[in-house]
C-alpha cells in the first residue's frame, strides 16, 4: 500500500523519467547514450523478448532486430534504413537506451524517498477484531476474542481526522481475525471516514480481506454500504487440503460454502482470490483451479498465488511445510500457466511499476491498527504489539509513540544500502522487497525478495505469449507500438 507524493521533483514528471527521449526532430546520434542497467532480454527461437524493469517497456524483437539493438546498446548508433532509425527511437522511447548523464539508481532513490516521506495521503490496515471463526493451524494471529470498543472507535475516528490532509487520498484495508465478525465496527468507522474524505475533497479507497464464510447477500449489502470496493478471499488448495487446514473452529469444512459465496460476491464486487501454496498442497492445486473455472469465475474474479510462510512464533510449527523462496519461485510460473489454461485471470504479472516503495510499512503516513488501537507498522506483528508495535492512539486521536526504536527500524530501512539489491535487475519493481522478512532474518535479502528475481525469464515468456494472443497486431515491427514499447 502506497500513497501519492505531495509534490513531485521535475525528474519524476511522466516525461522527464524518460531521460530526455528525443523528439521527431532530434537526431539521437547527436547525443550521448548508454544502455539501461535494467534491460532484460530473453532469447527464444527466432525472436527475443525485450523488457526494461524501470520503464516496464516490453517488446518482441526479431533475431535480426535484436542483433541491431545490441549493436546500438554497445554504442554504435549508426542507422542505414528507416527500420533501424525506428528501432533506435523505440529503444530510447522504451528507455533501453538512456542519456549518458542520467543515473538510474539515484532516480530510484529519489522516487523511493518521495513515496515514503513526502506523501500527503494516509494508509491504514485495520483489524476491527482479532477474533476469527476459523481454526487454521498456521495462522499468525494470536486469537484474541476482542472487538474494537466504542471508545477505541472514537479514538480511531479522531486519529483519521488528524491525519488526513485535504485533497489527498485515504486507503484502508480491513483485516483481522476476520472483519466479517465485526461489520458493525467496519460500518461505523467507514461512514465517518467517508464523511471526512468528502469534507476534505479526498479520495477514499477501501478493501477487505475475509475468509468468505459469512459472505451471504446480507453481508454483501453491509460490505457495499461501507464503501468497500474489493475483497480478498483465500483458498488453501483443493477441497481435501483446504478442509484439512482451513476449517471452522469446531472442525467443520468450509470449502464448498466459500465457493458458493465467492460465486455470489463476484456478481456484485471485485474479488481477488488468493491461493496459498506450500510443500503439501501444490501438486493438487489444479483441482481448485478446475472448480473455480467450472463456476465461470475466470471472467469475474482474479487470482494470485502466495507462498505460505511461518512469519512468527504463533505459527512456528508450520515451518517444515513451508517452501523456501527459491522453491516457491520455481513453482509459481507453472501454477500461473495452469490458471491461464483453465481460463482464469491472473492478478498482475509482476512486470508493472511500483510507486517507489515495496510496502507502506516503511512509509511515514502508514499505520497498522489493532482492535485495541495499538499502532504497528506490519500486519505480521498482529498480536505482538507489546513487543513489536510503535505506540498507540490517544484519547484525543493523537499518535502516541512509545517504542521509538521500532519506528526508527522501519523508517530507516534502505534497500539501496544492500549491494545485492543495488545490482538486481528487478530492483525498480521490488524496491528491496519485504523488509519484515529481511529484518527478521539477520538482513539476508533472499527471504524478502520479489519472486520475479528468480522467475523473470519464465514470466517474460508467459506474458509475452499472453500479450501476443490477447492483442494480435498490437506489437508492430521492432516489437513496439506506434506510441512506444508495449506496456504490460
Amino acid at each position: 500500500m502506497t500513497t501519492t507524493p505531495a509534490s513531485r521533483l521535475p525528474i519524476l514528471d511522466d516525461q522527464a523519467g524518460r531521460a530526455g527521449a528525443p523528439t521527431a526532430r532530434t537526431d539521437p546520434a547527436s547525443l550521448r547514450w548508454k544502455p539501461s542497467r535494467y534491460n532484460v532480454f530473453r532469447e527464444r527461437i527466432g525472436f527475443v523478448w525485450a523488457f526494461n524493469s524501470r520503464s516496464a517497456a516490453f517488446a518482441r524483437l526479431s533475431t535480426e532486430e535484436y542483433r541491431t539493438a545490441q549493436r546500438m546498446l554497445a554504442g554504435d548508433l549508426e542507422t542505414t534504413s528507416p527500420a533501424e532509425r525506428d528501432l533506435l527511437r523505440s529503444l530510447i522511447k522504451g528507455q533501453f537506451l538512456i542519456r549518458e548523464e542520467f543515473d538510474e539508481l539515484d532516480f530510484l532513490k529519489v522516487k523511493n524517498r518521495l513515496t515514503r516521506f513526502a506523501a500527503k495521503g494516509l494508509g491504514l490496515i485495520i483489524a476491527p477484531t482479532l477474533r476469527c471463526n476459523f481454526g487454521c493451524e498456521y495462522c499468525y494471529v494470536d486469537l484474541n476474542a476482542n472487538k474494537m470498543s466504542v471508545t477505541n472507535r472514537a479514538r480511531l475516528m479522531r486519529f483519521f481526522e488528524r491525519k488526513l490532509q485535504p485533497r489527498s487520498r485515504a486507503t484502508v484495508c480491513w483485516t483481522g481475525g476476520d472483519p466479517s465478525l465485526a461489520m458493525d465496527v467496519v460500518g461505523e468507522l467507514s461512514r465517518r471516514f467517508l464523511e471526512v474524505c468528502g469534507e476534505r475533497d479526498s479520495r477514499y479507497d477501501s478493501y477487505m480481506i475475509t475468509n468468505g464464510y459469512l459472505l451471504d447477500d446480507e453481508m454483501l449489502d453491509r460490505v457495499l454500504d461501507a464503501g468497500i470496493g474489493g475483497l480478498q478471499i483465500t483458498f488453501d488448495g483443493d477441497r481435501e487440503h483446504h478442509n484439512g487446514r482451513r476449517f471452522l473452529a469446531n472442525g467443520a469444512p468450509t470449502y464448498d460454502r466459500i465457493l458458493d459465496n465467492l460465486e455470489r460476491a463476484c456478481r456484485r464486487i471485485d474479488v481477488n482470490i488468493r491461493v496459498n501454496v506450500d510443500r503439501n498442497n501444490h501438486e493438487t492445486l489444479h483441482n481448485l483451479l478446475a472448480d473455480l473455472a467450472a463456476r465461470d469465475l475466470g471472467r469475474r474474479a482474479s487470482i494470485y498465488f502466495a507462498q505460505v510462510e511461518a512469519v512468527n512464533d504463533n505459527c512456528s510449527s508450520y515451518h517444515d511445510r513451508c517452501l523456501s523462496t527459491r522453491e516457491y519461485a520455481a513453482l509459481e510460473p507453472v501454477l500461473m500457466r495452469q490458471a491461464l489454461a483453465h481460463g482464469l485471470q491472473l492478478n498482475g504479472s509482476g512486470l508493472t511499476r511500483l510507486h517507489g516503495s515495496f510496502c507502506g510499512a516503511n512509509s511515514q503516513n502508514f499505520y497498522v491498527v489493532d482492535s485495541n488501537c495499538q499502532l504497528l507498522k506490519c500486519y505480521n506483528d498482529f498480536g505482538t504489539a507489546d513487543r513489536n508495535g510503535i505506540g498507540s492512539i490517544g484519547e484525543d486521536g493523537a499518535e502516541v509513540i512509545d517504542k521509538h526504536h521500532n519506528l526508527i527500524k522501519w523508517l530507516s530501512w534502505d534497500p539501496f544500502e544492500s549491494a545485492e539489491c543495488r545490482d538486481c535487475k528487478v530492483l525498480p519493481l521490488c524496491m528491496g522487497g519485504c523488509s519484515y522478512h529481511i529484518m527478521s532474518h539477520d538482513m539476508e535479502v533472499e527471504g524478502g525478495c520479489l519472486k520475479l528475481r528468480y522467475t523473470i525469464d519464465e514470466v517474460l515468456d508467459l506474458y509475452g505469449e499472453r500479450l501476443s494472443q490477447i492483442e494480435p497486431g498490437e506489437l508492430a515491427a521492432g516489437g513496439c507500438t506506434t506510441g512506444g514499447c508495449a506496456k504490460l
